[in-house]
């Protein structure tokens, strides 16, 4: 793999430009994070700490966390921040602030972790659902104006195509592997409830399939786990036939994606996130082969299909034509030039000049 390295605050930088429109309608703002210590949540907090440094925006975030010594051991430099503050607690019954709060994100669901040791249906359902409606009903509370709820494209359900936000299919409700679905379906239908009750605005983010720094490279994630066996030097393995259709968008574009639809998505809308270049599991495993480790094999199990707590999908791709029109956003980082970042911050390769 060529030595390019990595460097963050490249990536930060590249944020702040692409979401240039954005920044003064997070000027003095107070937001209120959850799932905030997560994959999404860490590379919003990256974001949003380094713009408020770089444009003196006078941020206030407030995090909600289940383990927040966890937190300062990960990423000391974010929790030691000075607009970051952390609330304590499960997102189904934590103590609510007597605050204000101008934006919500919500993003808290069941952990990645959580659902590669095999967490059953019924408590992932659980933990959106009841947590979604408790997170709600502090928003009615702490007198928010917008709030962003990351949702997912496994709401569609098993589609064979690229699906547009306006695709009336869902999650089939036999199948207990459906339980994420079924949950952010419920979890969208509370949002639009309680923001019509109670008059703040929604925009609710599907998001697909990602990669970038940080992404885990032990679990149920086929990208995650090709770019961390090539970075070990072992074989690239694909656990099925390798047909099944991908797609994945870069962290650092995403967090572009969501800060763009807090600040300027439409009210009441509903926006696909992710990347609509499509790449099937075994030509992802040749791409990463190739880049990170050529003369090792990519070795096709032809194992039945499987996906860890969730629908099998033979297709996961979203058409992104409303996001691009309306808000202008895009794929800048291709999938080539993001597994080689990706896996330079898992090398540690510096590259900060």
């Amino acid at each position: 793999m060529s030595a390019s390295g990595y460097c963050l605050q490249h990536d930060l930088d590249a944020v702040i430009s692409r979401t240039a429109g954005s920044w003064e309608n997070f000027r003095g703002v107070s937001i209120f994070v959850t799932g905030g210590t997560g994959l999404f949540g860490r590379w919003l907090l990256e974001s949003l700490l380094y713009a408020n440094r770089q444009l003196d925006l006078r941020l206030k975030i407030t995090v909600l966390t289940r383990n927040e010594q966890a937190f300062r051991l990960k990423a000391p430099h974010l929790a030691l921040d000075a607009a970051v503050d952390f609330v304590v607690g499960d997102v189904r019954d934590f103590t609510f602030l007597a605050q204000h709060y101008d934006y919500l994100i919500h993003g808290a669901t069941t952990s990645a972790d959580e659902t590669f040791r095999g967490e059953e249906a019924l408590q992932k359902f659980d933990t959106l659902v009841t947590g979604t409606r408790h997170v709600l009903e502090f928003a009615a509370q702490c007198g928010v104006k917008k709030m962003l709820f990351l949702s997912s494209g496994c709401v569609y359900g098993g589609v064979g195509e690229p699906v547009t936000e306006t695709y009336a299919g869902a999650p089939n409700t036999t199948n207990p592997d459906t339980a994420l679905g079924q949950a952010k379906r419920a979890a969208e239908f509370l949002s639009a409830c309680y923001a019509q009750k109670y008059g703040w605005e929604l925009v609710v983010a599907r998001c697909f399939s990602f990669v970038g720094p940080l992404l885990p490279l032990d679990i149920h994630y086929a990208i995650g786990n090709f770019i961390g066996q090539a970075v070990r030097g072992e074989s690239v393995v694909v656990k099925g036939d390798g047909t099944p259709i991908r797609s994945y968008l870069y962290m650092a574009d995403l967090v572009v994606w969501l800060l763009t639809l807090l600040s300027h998505g439409r009210n009441g809308e509903i926006y696909n996130v992710g990347s609509d270049q499509s790449i099937s599991i075994r030509e992802l495993a040749n791409l990463v082969q190739g880049i990170i480790c050529p003369d090792k094999p990519v070795i096709v199990m032809s194992e039945p299909a499987y996906s860890v707590g969730n629908e099998v999908r033979n297709v996961y791709v979203p058409n992104v034509t409303k996001a691009r029109n309306e808000l202008g956003l895009d794929v800048w980082t291709d999938l080539e030039a993001a597994v080689r970042l990706t896996a330079a911050s898992v090398t540690g390769a510096a590259a900060c000049q």
